[in-house]
């Protein structure tokens, strides 16, 4: 799903929510809640499946921790861990309550890297303990490419080639830096454990003293060497207050 259509859905959702008026007496209190949503960023849209415990300090202030497995398309998958500030718009007691959230956590990026989507086979371009060169945006396999680009500060003179990296994004692409050809012809599967910043908001239904929904969009942003990526996650949770 594209990051203007996400919006379009939340928008659809603020606007049901604010037709809404009528209030509850729940007071409160902790709920668990499960996560279900999308993942939209420039390169790939994915599921985004886990658990969230929110934890209302008043009326106007809650505390969340959420943990979610993020599918990244073909050969990729994520982990995000995060703790958030969740300002109510309106008092917790209303049965509609909008809300801003900000936080941040960290976010591990996971990649196949012998994934014919990611780096592809070894073949036969170079000797088994060759060095090459990672080339984002050079298509998959060994070849002379581009060079390394923003990366070739941490990229060896003196290597034996290029290799692209397929449909890997150049935020991950470009810190692979040097890689050596492995004697049994399977690329190594590479993580990225990074810091990630989070802001947006969405809406609390409490549906009864027990039952809350939560339909939620927020940006979040990932940072490392200096660089950084963004993408959109539009999520819903389905919670029970304890």
């Amino acid at each position: 799903m594209k990051p203007r259509n996400v919006i379009v859905l939340f928008v659809i959702t603020l606007l049901w929510a604010s037709a809404a008026k009528a209030q509850s007496e729940v007071a409160p209190g902790a709920s668990v809640s499960f996560v279900a949503g999308i993942a939209s960023a420039s390169d790939v849209a994915g599921a985004v499946l886990g658990g969230s415990l929110l934890f209302d300090v008043n009326d106007r202030i809650g505390l969340e921790g959420e943990a979610t497995y993020l599918d990244r398309g073909a050969g990729a998958d994520a982990l995000s861990a995060s703790g958030s500030v969740l300002v109510n718009l309106l008092p917790s007691h209303h049965r509609v309550v909008p809300y801003a959230a900000a936080g941040g956590g960290l976010y591990r990026m996971s990649f196949d890297m012998g994934s014919a989507h990611m780096l592809g086979p070894v073949g036969s371009q170079f000797q088994p303990g060759a060095m090459v060169c990672a080339a984002p945006g050079t298509g998959i396999g060994g070849g002379p490419g581009p060079g390394f680009g923003s990366g070739s500060g941490v990229c060896p003179a003196n290597v034996a080639g290029y290799w692209g990296v397929g449909r890997m994004p150049t935020f991950y692409g470009r810190r692979l830096g040097a890689l050596v050809v492995p004697a049994d012809g399977v690329w190594d599967r590479r993580s990225f454990i990074d810091p990630a910043a989070t802001v947006g908001g969405g809406v609390r239904f409490n549906v009864s003293d027990r039952l809350l929904v939560r339909s939620d969009i927020r940006a979040r942003l990932i940072f490392g060497d200096g660089d950084s990526d963004t993408m959109a996650v539009f999520a819903f949770n389905v919670g029970y207050r304890f």
